[in-house]
This record gives structure tokens, sequence and C-alpha cells, in this order.
């Protein structure tokens, strides 16, 4: 584990809930004086606890509106046999998070589609045209609760 003690934890719940917090309500949310957690984040973000700041956005807003998550099983699953999907997936508007799983899967996804057709198409390309795709399960999310 990287070396963080309690404080770092307490800034790192903080910026997991909103990365756009200011710093001076940051500070006073973990105890500590603003120059003081400037510099905690600074360190943070340098030894890689913090990998990046994002924005959670709304699919409406840029009119994605369909929400997918997929389970994908491969034929292979050595890391060299998965390297071109994921490489793949990095490339894809539409993937919005991918991970590596245990159990009877190897990869599950969340998609963000503008409809039907682009679903259809993306599998199509991604999924059915890959040899190393032995099978993958759709779930449409019908809302969102946390």
């Amino acid at each position: 584990m990287k070396n963080v003690d309690k404080i770092d934890r307490l800034i790192l719940r903080a910026l997991e809930d909103n990365a756009d917090c200011a710093n001076k309500l940051l500070a006073e949310r973990v105890g500590l004086s603003p120059s003081a957690c400037l510099r905690r984040v600074a360190r943070l973000k340098e030894i890689g606890a913090i990998k990046k700041i994002v924005a959670v956005v709304d699919p409406d807003c840029y009119e994605r509106k369909l929400s997918v998550v997929v389970s994908v099983k491969f034929e292979r699953h050595g890391l060299q046999a998965r390297q071109n999907f994921f490489d793949q997936l990095k490339r894809e508007r539409a993937v919005v998070q991918c991970y590596m799983v245990t159990g009877e899967v190897g990869s599950i996804i969340i998609l963000h589609v503008a409809d039907m057709d682009e679903y259809t198409e993306l599998t199509d390309r991604l999924f059915n045209e890959d040899p190393n795709i032995s099978a993958f399960t759709t779930f449409m999310v019908m809302s969102k609760l946390l």
C-alpha cells in the first residue's frame, strides 16, 4: 500500500465524494490548514494515490441515455490474449468503465450509448467480431440507484 496515513485517507474519501471541493473547505473537513492540505493533495497525486480528477457527467447531457452493463467471457485468459480487446475499448467513446473480474466472466464493461442502433453496432464490432470473446451478456440499466 502507498504511504498514506489517517488524514490522507480522510482527504481521499472527501475528494472521492467531491473532487471539485475547494481546498479551504477540504482543509476544514479534515482538520488541516489550507496550506498543509494543499501540500498533502499534491503529494497524494505525486505518489499515485490520486490517479486523476474526473467529472461524472449525466449521460442525458450528451444524449447517451441508454446505460448498459456487459459481462464478457474470454476464450483465452492470458493478458496478451485480452490486450487487443482492452486497447480497442479505450478508443470507444461509449465505454465508460471496464473491470477485470473473478468468477464466471473475465470482464465487466459499462457503456453509455445513444440508442439500440448504436449498441448493436458496438456489439457487432467489439464482441461478435473478436475471436477471443466466447460469450457476452447484456444487462440494460433500468434505473441508477447510487
